[in-house]
């Protein structure tokens, strides 16, 4: 099975299948092994979705690998990072934002690829995009739509998402949080 370039984790996807192939597995044998549905595999598998840190490392441990071989990458939590900021892009404002999410954090990579910033730093850069792309989506929403929209009904809707991306904005405050604070206790 072969995954379009636009999808943004397909190589992931497609080492998944080889993986669960070599191993006579199927999605459900998978699934079970990991806590989640073989639908969730399935989109494993089409590059749509990455697996986030407990699905990942239960992955693994079925494989019988690391987390970074399984995602193939050098900072698995800045991935599975990415991919809550997208994420979160798509539940709250669609397909649209979360593309561009995308596209941003893509060109990103540049950036962490040169090694100028340690895992950790490169961990907290995608904890602040994430911030930054949910504050950006909403207020962008609220300054450019026109007037004539502006009903009691997308107020609601408008400080519904306001509330989710405020949620979003203070977890991830609270992880970056926690993680100063493991760096500094293990410095000790």
């Amino acid at each position: 099975m072969s995954t379009e370039n636009a999808v943004p984790y397909a190589q992931f996807g497609e080492r998944l299948i080889q993986l669960r192939k070599e191993r006579h597995m199927t999605r459900q044998q998978l699934g079970d092994l990991c806590g989640v549905a073989p639908s969730t595999i399935v989109n494993y598998e089409r590059g749509t979705r990455i697996p986030y840190a407990d699905t990942a490392l239960r992955m693994a441990n079925a494989f019988e690998m690391t987390v970074e071989e399984l995602l193939g990458v050098d900072n698995p939590d800045a991935e599975m990072e990415k991919a809550k900021a997208i994420d979160d892009m798509g539940r709250l404002f669609g397909k649209r934002s979360a593309d561009s999410a995308q596209a941003y954090l893509d060109g990103t990579n540049a950036l962490l690829a040169g090694g100028t910033l340690s895992t950790e730093d490169q961990l907290d850069f995608i904890s602040v995009m994430r911030k930054v792309l949910v504050d950006a989506e909403i207020r962008a929403k609220q300054k450019y739509t026109p007037n004539r929209f502006r009903t009691p009904e997308w107020e609601k809707r408008t400080e519904g998402i306001r509330s989710e991306a405020d949620e979003i904005i203070e977890s991830v405050d609270d992880e970056m949080y926690a993680r100063a604070s493991d760096e500094t206790t293990d410095e000790d």
